[in-house]
């Protein structure tokens, strides 16, 4: 047996087991979908919609899984650093990439309480539970707009050469 783990258990090293399972997430829902379409189980929307938004979500985890497994085997002390409790410091682009997947996280959770808002009111649904939700994502929005913001001002720095 090698010594390089990246020959014994390929591009992802010790790590395969973590993507592995966010791949099997992956497959179990895309499984569902295609028997609900082929009306095999639960052939109906509201199963369907449920199935996607999991999917999509599984497919956001397994993205973050490869991105982490990424930064771990790039993490032989290059860019990083150490504060004064002698605790490991993320260096500046993981702070921004770190940053980027919050603001992502919540554009997707504005998505959706929209999406619901939107379905509502097309449905006759004028109630207050719909204008709570309209008016939390507006707030959200405004969220998103100024920590968008400060990411780009943060990547623009970055790519300049000056972290924040």
């Amino acid at each position: 047996m090698s010594d390089n783990a990246t020959t014994t258990t390929g591009p992802w090293g010790p790590h395969h087991d973590h993507v592995e399972e966010g791949l099997a997430h992956c497959a179990d829902y895309l499984g569902r979908l295609q028997r609900s379409l082929a009306g095999e189980i639960a052939p109906d929307r509201h199963y369907f919609t449920t199935k996607a938004a999991a999917l999509r979500d599984a497919a956001v985890g397994l993205l973050g899984r490869a991105r982490d497994v990424e930064r771990w085997l790039g993490a032989c002390d290059a860019g990083h650093g150490i504060d004064a409790d002698g605790e490991d410091r993320p260096s500046p682009a993981e702070r921004a990439g770190e940053r980027a997947d919050a603001l992502a996280a919540l554009a997707t959770e504005v998505a959706d309480g929209l999406a619901w808002a939107t379905l509502a009111v097309d449905a006759g649904d004028d109630g207050p539970e719909v204008a709570d939700a309209l008016l939390d994502a507006a707030r959200r929005l405004g969220e998103l707009a100024r920590g968008a913001a400060s990411s780009a001002a943060e990547v623009t720095a970055l790519a300049a050469g000056r972290p924040r």
